[in-house]
């Protein structure tokens, strides 16, 4: 027991303590206090809620009218018809496929809720249930067959025929021996299978093309060659009118099973033959919601505030076509030279500042059986004149000059700077470049189906993530877009048993053997990969770009900013 004076002393001892340790937490305190002013996001629980709370997610506001130019009229709407990213956007917003691509290139439910695949070879869909057309007519296996069967029979031949060929009965119902598709069974009015010969990789793949958009088979037949003009079908817009070469207005179809639109209104605005500056013009007076930028129409665009700009590489190819019937071009020397006097680097620069990715092959980065082109190794080469020589030499053209016609779906200043540029790259081989400007889709596409054509301008844009829209879709003697006449058996072959490889590595060195063989052939003149160079104004969002372009994107998830709409 201790006494009083050791109690005394104890009791002292423990203060002490317990005073010092006040102090040392106090001092952590005001240590702790002093860090939190220097150490960005940390304060008190005021200035926390403040600081750190994030801003408030705008709710996506309902209605208003979204208005898009398109640089030409398209000749229909029709989806299994449609030739071109003119109609393409329009049909994308309209129809819809028993599957999708997300903007990554994954494939995605849409009319199909599911399906399965059995060996490779057969695959069982089940449809939504409350998948409906702009009609109000539910959409069946009935309507997915007569999709099938019109596209097998349709001409010109649709760029997805080469893949529902490999249907079982396909090919006989295509050349009209039997008036029954064999590979086709329903099951109930929302389930069917689709039974193929052999595994087909890129089938799947193929059933989210815009020309396999199912179509509605009473429509369809009632309104017979004026569908094209009055589509009906079941995507997330309906069609109101087309004011031919001005304006195409879609409504939001209100009934739509997927993602309901947020617009009210989709308005395409036609500007026939690619009136850059128009369009230019009409997106600086806030006419226009959305555009595509060339050149240096960003510099002029400097001065608007809050613009949203996407730069995006996409797969597509622009080159020069070549009619290898043509008396004129029949050479295959002479068309080797036409491609490589042209300096692939100088025409990018001082016409298109540098914004494209020169090429002299023919499949996209990211696609399967892309070959890296080296264009520095490759620059000095084909500017050579001693490259050149032989074939000057071993041609009358040096001794005289031959005119040779390039067709433009488009006049413009770049067009036409661009054509000049061509002139110098190819006087030496004694050419004269005479241009030739149609500005009307169709009547363009009617002269690249006549023996008249020579040498046309023209873009391609895949229709989906796989070699065969560029090779087959081009080059197939029989392809709608072969407009360059190569028909070819061992490469149509070729193409054939390319499908039916399933491994990604084998079947990229089939494909890169293909493109090898067409280009030693050079119906083509590959110049570049165009980029998708795209602006929005300030108040649209959720703006987004498929990697296959713009004008596969839906615009269900668009919606407008009521606080920033001028």
């Amino acid at each position: 027991m201790l006494n009083q004076k050791q109690d005394s002393a104890v009791y002292m001892k423990n203060r002490i303590k317990k005073i010092n340790s006040i102090k040392r937490l106090f001092f952590c305190f005001i240590a702790l206090l002093f860090l939190c002013k220097l150490i960005p996001g940390c304060s008190n629980q005021e200035n926390k809620k403040e600081s750190n709370t994030p801003p408030t997610k705008k709710i996506p506001a309902h209605g208003g009218s979204y208005q898009i130019p398109l640089a030409n009229n398209p000749i229909t709407l029709d989806p299994a018809y449609v030739l071109g990213t003119y109609g393409g956007f329009v049909v994308h917003q309209i129809f819809d496929g028993l599957v999708r691509f997300d903007p990554y290139l994954s494939i995605l439910p849409a009319l199909a809720e599911t399906w399965e695949v059995n060996n490779g070879k057969v695959y069982t869909f089940k449809l939504k249930q409350n998948a409906v057309f702009h009609n109000q007519d539910p959409v069946t296996a009935k309507d997915v067959r007569f999709t099938l069967k019109r596209l097998l029979r349709m001409e010109p031949p649709s760029a997805v025929l080469q893949h529902l060929l490999r249907i079982k009965g396909a090919v006989e119902y295509r050349n009209k021996t039997r008036d029954t598709l064999s590979g086709f069974k329903i099951e109930t009015e929302k389930k069917f299978s689709i039974h193929l010969l052999t595994p087909h990789a890129p089938f799947l793949t193929a059933l989210a093309m815009y020309q396999a958009s199912i179509v509605p088979e009473k429509a369809v037949m009632r309104l017979g060659d004026a569908f094209g003009r009055h589509p009906v079908g079941s995507g997330p817009f309906r069609f109101v009118s087309w004011d031919d070469k001005k304006a195409i207005q879609l409504h939001r179809f209100n009934a739509y099973y997927g993602e309901a639109a947020y617009l009210d209104e989709i308005l395409f605005r036609i500007y026939p033959g690619g009136q850059n500056q128009a369009i230019l013009n009409d997106f600086k007076n806030n006419r226009l919601d959305e555009i595509t930028v060339f050149g240096n129409d960003q510099e002029e665009l400097s001065e608007l505030k809050g613009l949203q700009w996407f730069h995006e590489p996409s797969m597509s190819l622009f080159f020069y076509g070549i009619n290898i019937c043509h008396p004129r071009l029949e050479s295959s020397g002479l068309r080797k030279a036409l491609s490589a006097a042209i300096d692939r680097h100088t025409l990018v620069n001082k016409v298109y500042d540098g914004k494209y990715q020169v090429t002299q092959t023919i499949l996209p980065p990211g696609m399967t059986g892309h070959q890296r082109f080296d264009p520095v190794k490759k620059k000095h080469s084909v500017s050579s004149q001693n490259f050149l020589k032989p074939y000057i030499e071993s041609s009358p053209l040096h001794q005289k000059k031959l005119e040779i016609e390039i067709v433009s779906l488009v006049k413009t200043s770049r067009v036409e700077k661009e054509l000049e540029l061509i002139q110098k790259f190819w006087t030496p081989l004694g050419i004269i470049v005479r241009p030739k400007y149609i500005t009307d889709w169709k009547e363009f596409q009617s002269y690249l189906r006549s023996d008249a054509v020579q040498i046309y301008r023209y873009g391609w844009h895949a229709d989906m993530p796989d070699p065969d829209s560029f090779l087959s879709s081009l080059f197939l003697s029989d392809a709608a877009h072969n407009f360059m006449n190569l028909k070819d058996e061992a490469i149509d072959t070729r193409l054939s048993h390319a499908r039916e490889i399933i491994d990604p590595i084998k079947r990229a060195e089939v494909y890169q053997k293909i493109e090898a063989e067409i280009l030693a052939a050079t119906p083509i003149i590959p110049l570049v990969y165009m980029n998708e160079n795209r602006v929005y104004q300030p108040h649209v969002r959720s703006a987004r770009i498929s990697a296959l372009g713009p004008h596969t994107t839906k615009l269900n998830q668009i919606w407008l900013d009521p606080g920033l709409r001028k």
